[in-house]
């Protein structure tokens, strides 16, 4: 299995709730291939091929044949959008997100807006 320098605290800037910052997927059959923390996936667990595809942000690596992913919960976190593996259009892979209810901040400007 490989994996990518990242942790779930590379990917998720703040957590609202410890408990409900993250879900789990269950599918119907096992991804393809392994799955590195950041991950931009589809319904189907699979990396997204297309931004109408995009579904999840995965926050624990998955392996090939893995039929259960955990992603972040687009209500309860904001999300680190320089921490994301995708091989689409950046910017459209966030705008997506955005577009899903997903919150994006930046470690170097801001982790949480207080005021």
């Amino acid at each position: 299995m490989s994996f990518n320098d990242l942790i779930r605290a590379s990917v998720v800037c703040y957590a609202a709730d410890g408990i409900l910052q993250d879900s789990l997927i269950k599918l119907d059959a096992g991804i393809s291939t392994d799955l590195p923390v950041g991950a931009v996936v589809d319904e189907d667990g699979e990396s997204a091929a297309s931004t109408g595809s995009i579904a999840y942000v995965l926050v624990e690596p998955a392996k090939a044949g893995d039929k259960y992913l955990i992603v972040a919960n687009p209500v309860m976190v904001v999300l680190n959008a320089e921490a994301l593996e995708t091989s689409l259009d950046h910017a459209s892979v966030v705008a997506t997100l955005l577009a899903k209810g997903y919150v994006f901040a930046d470690y170097g400007t801001v982790a949480l807006r207080t005021t």
